[in-house]
């Protein structure tokens, strides 16, 4: 009771101290026109820096820190007393008042026991005593509760959090980051990371954490537009662009990946449904074997070979002609771009224009030679006197030309920035026969005529990206993406073998962290296999493992087990958290949908918030939701171009449910001959289905359920 009055005191304090630095801060900012109004940059820099520490202020108020660590470093006399938060405060006087989580001495919090310790520091390892790790849950500014333990992963810590509702649980993460998450987040940004992670164990908020701390510990080195996240789809990119400016990194950039192809091809490209076409493979609408083969490396082969000859068809045949003279043909171009190296055929050709160009310069038989053709011109014509005239005229101009070496009208002669990177793909594809004759089990044919369909309804499906990609990237390179530093990929199990060979090739000064599980691999028809596929492209990646689950509880997770050891895909580890057994209950077809809106309402006169009723497909899906309005009951389906979801009672399919978490998941269907026991990709879906739910979760089905279900 004394260390909880004595916390609640030091809180007061601390507050007082937050509204002293944001006032100064204010008056900082106000007087600093006057001061630096001489020097702009200087200014923007000065007021931008201010107004940041005035903002991180306010975020903090209501609750400035999680965490306290009682820490004497060995060379020092004093004990620091730290108060660890989201953001760090330090006074006008340089005193810090609150730890930043992303400092070097917080990792103390996340990995050490009590007794010695030591952590890494820019100065080098600091090593000492830590005699206390306390946890302070502060709401509506005031300490509730306090809680010292020696581990942060002690259960009696992590109940708190695992047992939130699914709307609260993110805004807490930095409080429960567990050592094996903290270990990922701090890892070096020097380092290529692939990073296995079952359903539950964090990965995108581990992803979220990684890039908010290296943005923090490598703030004077890279600019925050230096760093970027990749989602899996807009969805995603509305629910990062909330959570970053809580973790002070809200400036790196945050794409899709069609979003990221759309921007550096720089055409419109309008892409198809990529939920549309997996919802068509699962009701059997859709058969594409070559799928496969267009997300593979085979495919950039295939298309390396159609570059090789397209280069020469790239510049006119003609050969640069002015006023009639022939300055230098077609194939002296192409000698010598040949011998020139660069990262792109558009740079290459450049360079060739300036070395032809310095050639033409200190060559004067070429002179000559222009002299000789003009003389022919001008004794060809009957009026001498007007020709001559005319003739040196065009002889002087042709000279001045000479001097500067026609680079002016070779490089225009050899520019091909008026070609449209769409036109060359469908001109690929239309030829695509001719280069990938040795290909063996691809129907090639079906493919050309599928995916010129699908160009002339100027549709791009997904698996087309990395090859047109591709395509702009050999003939203009990357300029503009090399300054890119670190990437974050999540959802990465759902990338073919190309993309991430185009990903590495386009942003190729920046280090990666992929995120993602291959048991929740839904896009198996593109995607990759087994993350060995990849580690070559990422310069010998180091692999990890998330293998605990902090979603559900362990008996939901036991039950999910059952599928992923079935996939041969090992499986997860719960953490210690009972919430009750899963039910499964048998209710005869007709009858189904009745029994899920009165389960659906005893849930939420329990006090439940989001609630899912998961299909494989939609065709029952609006049946159901009007019996949930019949029932006032407020529901909503959530659709394929649906980009948030608030919380509440839902209907959503099995694969628009990945990447989403719910208190209550009721798995509808759920019979085997709905959710095939042989096919992996059913066995996936009903796996991402199962993981979705924290608290409660029901199978309901008709004749058999899913036999790897049974008890």
């Amino acid at each position: 009771m004394k260390d909880l009055e004595y916390e609640r005191e030091k809180l007061k304090k601390v507050e007082e101290e937050l509204e002293e630095i944001q006032e100064g801060e204010e008056q900082i900012l106000a007087t600093l026109p006057k001061k630096y109004g001489n020097n702009p940059v200087l200014l923007s820099n000065l007021m931008s820096s201010t107004a940041t520490k005035i903002t991180n202020i306010a975020k903090i108020k209501e609750k400035p820190y999680f965490a306290r660590l009682d820490f004497k470093e060995d060379k020092k006399d004093n004990k620091d007393k730290l108060y660890v938060g989201k953001i760090g405060v330090i006074d006008l006087d340089g005193k810090i008042v609150v730890t930043d989580w992303r400092a070097p001495v917080a990792t103390l919090y996340y990995d050490s026991n009590l007794g010695k310790v030591e952590y890494n520091a820019p100065e080098g390892i600091i090593k000492g005593e830590l005699s206390l790790k306390r946890q302070i849950i502060i709401k509506n500014k005031e300490v509730q509760e306090i809680f010292d333990v020696d581990s942060v992963s002690d259960d009696e810590l992590l109940k708190p959090y695992l047992g939130a509702n699914a709307d609260n649980r993110l805004k807490n993460i930095v409080a429960s980051i567990q050592g094996e998450q903290n270990y990922i987040i701090r890892k070096d940004i020097e380092k290529n990371l692939i990073v296995q992670g079952v359903a539950g164990s964090g990965k995108t908020t581990v992803a979220l954490h990684r890039i908010a701390y290296l943005m923090y510990n490598n703030s004077t080195k890279f600019k925050p537009n230096q760093f970027m996240v990749i989602g899996p789809n807009k969805f995603f990119i509305n629910y990062i662009s909330n959570v970053l400016p809580d973790l002070d990194a809200s400036n790196a950039i945050q794409v899709t990946f069609e979003e990221l192809a759309s921007n550096f091809v720089n055409e419109k490209l309008v892409f198809e449904d990529a939920t549309k076409k997996l919802s068509d493979i699962i009701d059997g609408k859709e058969d594409k074997d070559y799928l496969k083969f267009k997300s593979s490396m085979k495919y950039k082969k295939v298309l390396d070979k159609y570059l090789n000859t397209l280069k020469n068809g790239l510049i006119s045949d003609k050969g640069l002609i002015i006023n009639d003279v022939n300055i230098i043909s077609k194939q002296e171009v192409m000698d010598v771009f040949n011998e020139t190296i660069g990262t792109s055929i558009a740079e290459r050709l450049e360079m060739a224009a300036r070395i032809i160009a310095n050639r033409i310069k200190i060559d004067q038989n070429v002179y000559q030679r222009i002299k000789d053709q003009m003389l022919i011109l001008e004794k060809a014509e009957s009026d001498i006197e007007k020709k001559r005239k005319i003739a040196k005229k065009e002889l002087d101009m042709l000279k001045e030309l000479t001097t500067t070496g026609f680079e002016k009208q070779l490089k225009k002669y050899v520019n091909i920035s008026n070609l449209k990177i769409l036109n060359i793909y469908k001109d690929f594809v239309e030829n695509v026969d001719k280069y990938a004759s040795h290909i063996e089990n691809v129907d090639i044919e079906k493919m050309k005529k599928d995916t010129l369909e699908s160009l002339k309804a100027k549709i791009i499906e997904n698996e087309d990206i990395a090859a047109i990609m591709y395509i702009k990237y050999v003939l203009f390179g990357n300029e503009e993406y090399r300054n890119f530093k670190c990437v974050i990929v999540d959802e990465a199990q759902d990338f073919g073998k190309f993309s991430y060979y185009m990903l590495k090739t386009l942003l190729n000064n920046a280090v990666f962290s992929i995120f993602g599980d291959m048991a929740q691999g839904i896009y198996s028809y593109r995607s990759i296999d087994d993350w060995n596929e990849i580690m070559g492209i990422f310069n010998g990646a180091e692999f990890l493992r998330l293998e605990k689950s902090y979603r559900t509880s362990i008996e939901i997770m036991n039950e999910a087990n059952k599928i992923s050891e079935a996939m041969e895909l090992g499986k997860a580890i719960p953490v210690i958290r009972n919430a009750g057994p899963t039910i499964k209950t048998q209710i005869f077809k007709d009858k189904q949908q009745d029994y899920i809106v009165s389960r659906v309402k005893e849930y939420l006169d329990m006090g439940f918030k989001s609630i899912a009723v998961v299909y494989k497909n939609q065709k029952n899906m609006a049946n159901l939701n009007k019996k949930f309005k019949d029932n006032n009951i407020e529901s909503e389906i959530i659709y394929k171009d649906q980009e948030k979801y608030n919380g509440g009672v839902c209907i959503v399919t099995s694969y628009l449910s990945k990447g989403l978490e719910f208190d209550v998941v009721i798995v509808a269907d759920a019979e085997d001959d709905n959710y095939n026991s042989d096919s992996k990709l059913d066995m996936k879906l009903l796996y991402v289905a199962m993981t979705r739910a924290l608290h409660k979760l029901e199978f309901i089905y008709d004749k058999n359920i899913c036999k790897y279900l049974k008890d």
